[in-house]
């Protein structure tokens, strides 16, 4: 009889070993002397270029619509929109510098305004 090598432990297993790990983060100090932290593996410097690249692309969108549902809230003066929006430009901006070491230009000015909220 043949065995069966790909049971579902064993495809757990090599599925549980290629996935990030949770709970990893990459802080770096940006040369204006802030700290920037990420928790996307893709923003460590041990990731491959593949994952740094594919969290470009995925960090653009998320900024980008980020951008897009702040000024959707600011315009439908709805401020729950505009914060959530903010939040998420936040995250994407504190991810690029944890990967380059550099902030975003702006980057500064939607921290002064979001300062009363937490980024997770």
């Amino acid at each position: 009889m043949a065995s069966q090598s790909g049971t579902t432990s064993d495809i757990n297993t090599q599925a549980s070993a290629s996935a990030p790990a949770p709970g990893i983060t990459t802080s770096r100090t940006t040369r204006d002397g802030s700290v920037a932290t990420s928790s996307d593996p893709r923003a460590a410097p041990t990731a491959s270029t593949a994952q740094k690249l594919r969290g470009d692309a995925s960090g653009a969108v998320s900024g980008t619509l980020g951008s897009v549902q702040a000024a959707a809230g600011a315009a439908l003066r709805n401020a729950g929109l505009e914060d959530k929006g903010r939040a998420r430009m936040r995250e994407e901006d504190e991810r690029l510098g944890a990967k380059r070491g550099v902030m975003p230009v702006g980057s500064g000015r939607r921290m002064e305004k979001g300062e009363g909220e937490g980024v997770e």
